[in-house]
């Protein structure tokens, strides 16, 4: 696993210079700058588009946006894609994704919804680098966020020419809402969640952590049994050895 520490830095006043030296760090147009170092949280990316008029003061983009800062950064570190690029060019931009490794770039669009109904879809690039299992994890996203209150509104596959859809594995989440508490809450929490246990296996795929305890625990009883079953296994061979002796 990778872990993005945060190591401050001085930005001269007027004069901001990209230069990307090693490929394990990287200096970015901000106060700040990013070092990728070995056996520790996920990287994920974030790009919160806000189409959501702020009439009152519930809105479901901030509030989301609160909740992932509040993530366990044992678990994850979340860096927000417009943070990251400000400023950049296309080859910048590409020279920081392959830097930081991310384990998902998402870009989630909020927008109020035209027919007071809250729904999501998602849209996978067909040029991303993983998109057969970045589809397959987009669709179980959508259907977990599926309940009487969000409806999935599908699962896509789309060309896109942005540099953050194809150089990871991406998903593009339209959420569509009526933006009031309760089911905003609900579609946070269900994200967020996702964002958290979303894990990449050795071959780079994303897949969703979903284990409860009941299978961790049927897991360990089987280990168990199989344990119990060599155990036996070698007191009937020294039971055999010493028939032979005899």
């Amino acid at each position: 696993m990778k872990k993005l520490t945060q190591v401050l830095g001085i930005v001269a006043i007027g004069l901001v210079s990209f230069s990307f030296t090693t490929k394990n760090e990287i200096p970015v147009a901000t106060q700040s700058s990013y070092k990728v170092v070995e056996d520790a949280p996920k990287v994920v990316i974030l790009d919160i588009v806000d189409n959501i008029a702020a009439d009152s003061g519930t809105n479901i983009a901030t509030e989301f946006k609160s909740k992932v800062e509040s993530l366990n950064k044992e678990n994850v570190q979340v860096l927000l894609w417009k943070d990251l690029t400000k400023g950049l060019k296309e080859e910048e931009k590409r020279s920081i994704i392959d830097s930081l490794k991310p384990e998902l770039i998402m870009t989630l669009s909020f927008d109020k919804t035209d027919d007071n109904t809250n729904k999501v879809a998602a849209v996978v690039s067909k040029q991303n680098v993983a998109f057969e299992d970045t589809f397959k994890v987009a669709r179980e996203l959508a259907e977990n966020l599926n309940s009487t209150a969000v409806k999935n509104d599908g699962v896509y596959q789309n060309d896109s020419n942005y540099i953050q859809d194809n150089a990871a594995p991406s998903i593009f989440l339209s959420v569509k809402v009526k933006n009031e508490p309760t089911s905003n809450a609900e579609i946070i929490d269900k994200i967020s969640n996702f964002i958290e246990t979303a894990q990449v296996n050795e071959s780079g795929v994303v897949e969703a952590t979903t284990a409860t305890i009941d299978t961790v625990t049927a897991a360990v009883d089987s280990v168990a049994t199989v344990a119990d079953e060599v155990v036996q296994e070698a007191k009937d061979v020294k039971t055999k050895v010493k028939k032979i002796k005899k």
